[in-house]
């Protein structure tokens, strides 16, 4: 009879499994092809097959366990790795409101779900404008948060919800949100055209007038998405928002602020993307860092406590194939709130696509939210991904990378000094050019881009005039939005407009052998190709001359090539055929100009092969152009 026990693991018939036990099993599978190897050619197979890296250079192993535990610390206290509530919370499923776009209102959000809206305004709203904007809403019900274009600090329109507030009646402790004043993130996306110092100042002078009207609201966000845009890594996106986030508590503490309170009119926005464990362990690690800003500065733990809102990423959004947006955002949301965001907005999948996304988009950002929260009950549990080893060790390893880098760039003089001369934009551009280095070799895949891509999507519209976020008087480049996919989009572009004035380019695949020898690497070199919009006919090399195009690529079995593949290629060349590539590697074919395979620049190929075609080059001039926030 089988005993009952409630007061341990369930028993088994034999030892548990131990570390060393997998890692010989482990062994005996990596070195398969070479059996008798050692120690240092199973680790040296072990790091080449099973371990990977994240952009901040952590490494992710295959297993994790209990060797090294981490003490993440309690909910509710600092840290707050674990979050700061020592209670469930349920996040603000906080969306945005495009208000100058029709049928998008604040009121509309909250009315179909959301528990509280983050209003866009444009450049020219006044106060009459934000009471419009607003009217309908029940200000003492709902948070409110404002989001003012790149080259707006906020103040105006912060003061104008304060206003609001004061001629609606609101009680004072009533009056929640985040108003939205960003002196820094306006400098940074204007080049450094604003005055940094005069923003902060006009912030104090705010903070100061509403300390005891509007207690519970937060004046300044901390937007660390300006440097996720820009390109920077998770690790970075937190040392240099918190840096800004010290040099904005410094600023209100100068004005006259008590340390504490300048410390509470902070509101952390961060990224949030598909990368499910990133995102996750970004939240945390945040906390903790913040956490032991406050500890050096002299805070109190209960004053340590920090407001995170993750809006969803728009470097990982598409304008070619949306609808995989739809899924990119519900990771995403998923993720910060396991992370422990308090507010979090998912962005419209079409957003590219229209301003303010459709209504649809709107509707399934935001029941996106509601599904996860309400239904799968997500939020009813404090810090479910703690007690992973694997989530522990990330946030550990990022705090620690995100602590690094912070030290460095204070020892600069702070995050201003260190933008102005060079470092952050050292850095960025280092970082961006190994994201856009992955992503062109499709390590770093794009669903429905780069990998499984529909050339026979309709080609999106161009998307709405962007809001110039620079005028040219600037002191250093701006940090504007670098979307993973635009440079695969540009290629997709250029197909189609092609393909709009005549005939879709087009590559033969000279199918040799059987159907099962040529079969894999001809649907290898389609996906390849179809990531420009190119479009591939398959055939026999005599069918050649028929195909409509000077491009071809041989696909078959390294033992068909080693047969027929030179042949082959001369008769492709004495059919017309410009340039022949063959869809394998390290083979040596004479007569075949290229080969390709895993590990090609795959954005490089397909670039130049639009070239081979004669298609007409990218028109940045007239091309898209991307919205600002």
């Amino acid at each position: 009879m089988t005993e009952s026990r409630t007061d341990g693991p369930p028993r088994t018939d034999g030892p548990m499994p131990t570390r060393d036990a997998w890692l010989r099993a482990v062994r005996g599978v990596v070195l398969k092809s070479n059996p008798d190897g050692d120690d240092s050619a199973f680790a040296e197979a072990f790091a080449r097959q099973l371990v990977s890296e994240t952009e901040d250079g952590v490494e992710i192993q295959p297993l994790y366990d209990s060797s090294e535990p981490i003490d993440a610390g309690l909910p509710g206290f600092a840290p707050y790795v674990r979050s700061t509530h020592a209670a469930p919370s349920p996040w603000e499923i906080r969306q945005r409101a495009w208000p100058a776009v029709d049928g998008s209102s604040a009121q509309g959000e909250l009315e179909s779900g959301a528990t509280g809206v983050l209003v866009e305004l444009p450049a020219d709203a006044d106060a009459a404008f934000v009471a419009e904007a607003l009217d309908g809403v029940f200000l003492d019900l709902a948070p409110i948060s404002l989001s003012t274009p790149a080259n707006d600090d906020g103040l105006a329109a912060a003061r104008a919800l304060a206003d609001l507030w004061e001629t609606a009646g609101i009680a004072a402790d009533e009056r929640r949100g985040t108003l939205g004043v960003d002196p820094i993130g306006t400098w940074l996306r204007t080049g450094g055209a604003t005055d940094v110092d005069s923003g902060l100042a006009g912030a104090g002078v705010l903070v100061g007038e509403l300390t005891e009207r509007a207690p519970h609201a937060r004046v300044v966000v901390a937007d660390g998405t300006v440097w996720h845009d820009g390109g920077a890594t998770d690790a970075q996106e937190i040392a240099w928002n918190v840096a800004a986030s010290a040099h904005s508590v410094r600023a209100l503490v100068a004005a006259g602020l008590p340390l504490d309170r300048a410390s509470r009119q902070l509101e952390f926005r961060w990224a949030a993307t598909a990368d499910q464990f990133e995102t996750i362990a970004k939240f945390r690690a945040a906390r903790r860092v913040w956490a032991r800003v406050g500890e050096i500065a002299g805070l109190e733990p209960a004053d340590r406590t920090s407001f995170h809102h993750a809006d969803g990423s728009r470097v990982m959004m598409t304008r070619y194939d949306p609808w995989v947006n739809a899924l990119r955002s519900t990771v995403a949301c998923f993720a910060a709130g396991m992370g422990g965001a308090d507010a979090v907005t998912v962005q419209p999948h079409d957003v590219l696509i229209t301003e303010g996304g459709t209504g649809l988009g709107r509707r399934i950002a935001r029941n996106t939210q509601t599904v996860l929260q309400l239904e799968s009950n997500l939020a009813r549990v404090v810090d479910p991904a703690g007690g992973s080893w694997y989530v522990e060790y990330l946030t550990d390893e990022l705090a620690t990378k995100a602590w690094s880098e912070l030290q460095r760039i204070e020892a600069a003089g702070g995050i201003v000094a260190a933008v102005g001369a060079g470092i952050v934009h050292e850095s960025l551009d280092e970082a961006r050019t190994a994201r856009e280095r992955r992503i062109a070799k499709r390590q770093q895949p794009l669903t429905g881009l780069s990998e499984f891509p529909d050339i026979a999507e309709s080609p999106p519209p161009p998307a709405v005039t962007a809001v110039t976020a620079a005028d040219g008087t600037g002191t250093f480049e701006p940090l504007v939005l670098h979307r993973a996919s635009e440079p695969f989009e540009r290629q997709r572009g250029r197909a189609d407009r092609a393909t709009g004035a005549g005939a879709r380019p087009a590559v033969f695949l000279a199918t040799l052998g059987t159907m099962a020898q040529s079969t894999a690497r001809a649907t290898f070199a389609k996906n390849l190709f179809e990531t420009a919009g190119i479009v591939t006919v398959a055939g026999t090399v005599d069918e050649f001359a028929a195909a409509g195009t000077n491009v071809a690529c041989l696909c078959s079995s390294d033992p068909v090539y080693a047969e027929a593949g030179e042949p082959a290629a001369t008769e492709l060349r004495n059919a017309g055929a410009a340039y022949v590539f063959v869809a394998g590697r390290k083979l040596g074919l004479a007569g075949v100009d290229e080969e390709i395979g895993v590990g090609s620049d795959v954005l490089d190929v397909v670039t130049r092969t639009l070239d081979l075609l004669g298609v007409e080059p990218d028109r940045t001039d007239t091309g898209v152009k991307e919205m600002a926030s």
